[in-house]
C-alpha cells in the first residue's frame, strides 16, 4: 500500500468509529409501560384484551400488561408508568375501585401519565363526576350496536391523525356526548349508516400533566382489526406517553 493512502484511509477508520460511538451513546427510547384495563359487562373484553395486547406492540414500542380492576393503582407510580389504556365498561366504582384507587388514578393523570379511553371506557363509574373532567365531556345516550359507523377525520395535522385514511367504517355504535370543553381538541367525527348528524368519536385533552385521548367507536372486537383503527390507537398511545409532538389544544376543528 502505497504510503499517502494511509492519511486517507485513517481518516475514514475515524469516521467509522466515531459514527459507531455515536450510535452506542444515542440507545432507543425506552419501551411506552402500559396497562390494559379491561372488564366489565356488555362487550367481549377477553377479546379485546388479545387484540390489543397483540398489534399495540407490533406498531409501537410498547410493554402492555393487561389487568381488571384497580388494584394495579396500589403499586403504580409516574416513574413506572407512562399509559393507561382503559378499555372497560363498569356500572359504578364498587368492587372495580376504592376511593384510595379513585384518588390515586386522578393524581398519576395529573402527575403526566397519559390514558387512552376507548369506546365503553368512557361511559364507565356513571356515578364518578371527577372521572368526567378527565375526558372533558361526558356520554349522554348510545344507538344500536348492530349498525356502520362512518369516521372522518377532521384535524388530519395532529400527530395522532397524521397518515390515517380521510374516512374509515367500523361496525359499532355511535355515543353522543355533552358539547366538549373548550380545552378539548377534536379529531374525528362519527356518523350512522343512513344519517347526517355527526358527534365527536376522536379528541384530545389535558388533565393536569396528563394527555387524555377519547377513541369511542368499537363496540366489537371486528373493529379492532380495522387497520385505520389500529392506527388511530397506537398513535393515541404514543401521543399519550409523550412520544409524539403536538399539543392537544390548539386552534383548529371542533
Amino acid at each position: 500500500m502505497h504510503r499517502r493512502q494511509l492519511p486517507a484511509l485513517l481518516a475514514v477508520l475515524l469516521i467509522v468509529l466515531g459514527a459507531s460511538a455515536g450510535a452506542q451513546d444515542d440507545p432507543q427510547p425506552p419501551k411506552i409501560r402500559a396497562v390494559l384495563w379491561v372488564g366489565g359487562f356488555a362487550h367481549d373484553f377477553d377479546a379485546f384484551a388479545s387484540v390489543l395486547s397483540g398489534f399495540l406492540p407490533e406498531r409501537i414500542p410498547v410493554e402492555v400488561t393487561v389487568v381488571r380492576d384497580g388494584g394495579f393503582l396500589d403499586a403504580a407510580s409516574r416513574e413506572t408508568l407512562d399509559v393507561i389504556v382503559m378499555d372497560h365498561c363498569f356500572e359504578s366504582t364498587e368492587g372495580v375501585l376504592d376511593e384510595a384507587q379513585q384518588a390515586k388514578l386522578l393524581e398519576l393523570v395529573r402527575s403526566g401519565v397519559g390514558v387512552v379511553a376507548i369506546h365503553a371506557s368512557y361511559y364507565s363509574f356513571v356515578a364518578w363526576d371527577a372521572i368526567r373532567e378527565v375526558y372533558g365531556a361526558t356520554f349522554t345516550v348510545h344507538g344500536s350496536s348492530e349498525i356502520d359507523i362512518g369516521v372522518r377525520i377532521v384535524d388530519d395535522a395532529h400527530p395522532i391523525t397524521q397518515g390515517l385514511a380521510q374516512t374509515f367504517t367500523v361496525r359499532s355504535e355511535l355515543y353522543q356526548s355533552t358539547p366538549l370543553a373548550e380545552d378539548c381538541h377534536l379529531l374525528a367525527v362519527a356518523t350512522e349508516a343512513g344519517s347526517d348528524a355527526e358527534w365527536p368519536s376522536a379528541w384530545t385533552h389535558e388533565y393536569g400533566e396528563g394527555r387524555v385521548v377519547t377513541i369511542l367507536p368499537a363496540h366489537w372486537p371486528e373493529a379492532y382489526q380495522v387497520e385505520e383503527f389500529q392506527k388511530l390507537i397506537a398513535n393515541g398511545t404514543l401521543w399519550a406517553a409523550g412520544r409524539l409532538d403536538g399539543p392537544s389544544t390548539e386552534n383548529g376543528a371542533r
